[in-house]
């Protein structure tokens, strides 16, 4: 590939393939530069130094994890969560736990992560008020789908269709429970 024709887009996204398929560490201008193989130049052309490449990297990140993700969801506020759940638990995990790996060493990294989380977790709260989950317990119901799709994300399960409908559904219908019954102790 000629260095003229890189832009900073052909940059950022081979950080995330990058990253998805090594880890934040190979997010290095040398590192990137051979594998685009295109001199350092094209990189600092580009971007002041890496320290501004990693923040475009995680802004990509955030646009493709959770800004385009909402754009492409339509529907009723229970369809729309459906749909959430199934593109979640069918997705690719690789750049998702590569990022979150990220965090845990840089405070760059782990503040987006956790702006990225909190966007995700008020997104899935509206569709439940929208869907007729009482506003009280909501949150409470918004924190366990998430934290249900994170496990997943961090386990090595993968799930057959069948598999993978009936925890949906499942996950699906307690969420939308429109009864918070506490049986007594």
């Amino acid at each position: 590939m000629s260095d003229d024709r890189l832009t900073s887009r052909d940059w950022v996204n081979a950080g995330l393939k990058a990253l998805a398929k090594t880890g934040f560490t190979a997010l290095k201008a040398d590192t990137l530069s051979k594998e685009l193989g295109v001199s350092r130049g094209s990189f600092y052309w580009h971007f002041a130094d890496v320290g501004a490449f990693h923040a475009t990297v995680l802004l990509r990140w955030r646009e493709v994890a959770y800004e385009n993700v909402i754009r492409e969801i339509h529907g009723t506020a229970e369809s729309r969560l459906e749909a959430l759940l199934d593109r979640a638990f069918r997705a690719e995990t690789r750049l998702e736990r590569a990022v979150r790996s990220w965090a845990t060493a840089d405070p760059r990294a782990r503040a987006m992560v956790e702006a990225v989380d909190g966007r995700r977790l008020v997104y899935i709260e509206k569709l439940l008020v929208e869907a007729g989950v009482a506003p009280a317990i909501a949150p409470t119901r918004a924190r366990l789908l998430y934290w249900a799709y994170l496990g997943f994300i961090l386990s090595s399960a993968r799930l057959d269709e069948a598999e993978r409908r009936r925890l949906l559904d499942e996950l699906a219908r307690a969420a939308m429970s429109k009864s918070s019954r506490r049986t007594p102790a």
